[in-house]
């Protein structure tokens, strides 16, 4: 925990890529079945991850937080107690941040007009959807087998329509069966391009790009860490479908 403060280094490194996978391991699941059971709130394991990554990752909180759990007597004990907060806090208004996703120039429902001038300071859509897929195929291990570009721009003219709810719907959207992905990588995908709840702007490769069209994922942490949790999440939902073609 203590190498999280020392520097862009430590975000591409594979202590980073451990800490993924512990906190994934020891904390995730178990916040999440909880919530579930006490709130009744479809909170997802890898949602529980990524929050606390940003959390980790963001200027304004990985500071203190790493602060806090170094001077613990149970530092994990003291994440798995604040990822619980954040948790409940999100299932306690269930809204995500949606406001840069219904703008999206060119998109169905959109209230912005599909002709605008990229002078006006949005990048055009289509350079959006061809830089987050360029990003997204960069972190994954098999997107010459899978179209990673379709399923990124789906997510771009699919914005969320129900706040809250846009997520488990991906998961159930036919059009990523026939791709060929499985609920758990379309929600991998989800977080990346649409962003995580609760604070989707802070991970939403659309809205950087949309703002920025030169935003680089990997001089941000939150941005970074959130490809980094999608690429393990989409490993874990490969063996998983290995052993049930194996079993």
């Amino acid at each position: 925990m203590a190498a999280t403060s020392v520097g862009r280094d430590f975000w591409s490194s594979a202590d980073c890529a451990e800490l993924v996978d512990q906190v994934d391991q020891y904390l995730s699941g178990q916040i999440s079945r909880s919530v579930r059971a006490k709130l009744g709130y479809a909170i997802e394991r890898d949602e529980v991850t990524n929050t606390v990554l940003v959390r980790l990752a963001e200027a304004s909180t990985g500071q203190a937080l790493a602060s806090g759990m170094l001077s613990s007597r149970d530092p994990w004990a003291y994440l798995a107690k604040c990822a619980g907060i954040w948790a409940i806090g999100q299932a306690g208004h269930r809204v995500g941040e949606l406001d840069a996703l219904v703008h999206l120039p060119g998109v169905a429902t959109s209230a912005a007009d599909a002709g605008i001038d990229p002078a006006h300071g949005l990048t055009p859509l289509p350079v959006v959807i061809e830089k987050t897929a360029r990003t997204v195929e960069a972190f994954v291990d098999d997107a010459a087998e899978r179209s990673y570009r379709a399923a990124v721009r789906w997510f771009a003219e699919n914005p969320p329509t129900h706040q809250g709810h846009g997520h488990a719907e991906a998961r159930r959207a036919p059009e990523f069966a026939r791709m060929g992905f499985a609920p758990d990588e379309v929600a991998a995908l989800a977080r990346v391009t649409w962003g995580g709840r609760p604070n989707m702007h802070v991970t939403s490769l659309f809205r950087a790009f949309l703002l920025d069209d030169a935003f680089d994922p990997h001089a941000s942490r939150p941005h970074r860490l959130a490809l980094m949790n999608m690429r393990a999440a989409l490993a874990r939902a490969g063996v998983q479908a290995d052993q049930g073609r194996a079993a």
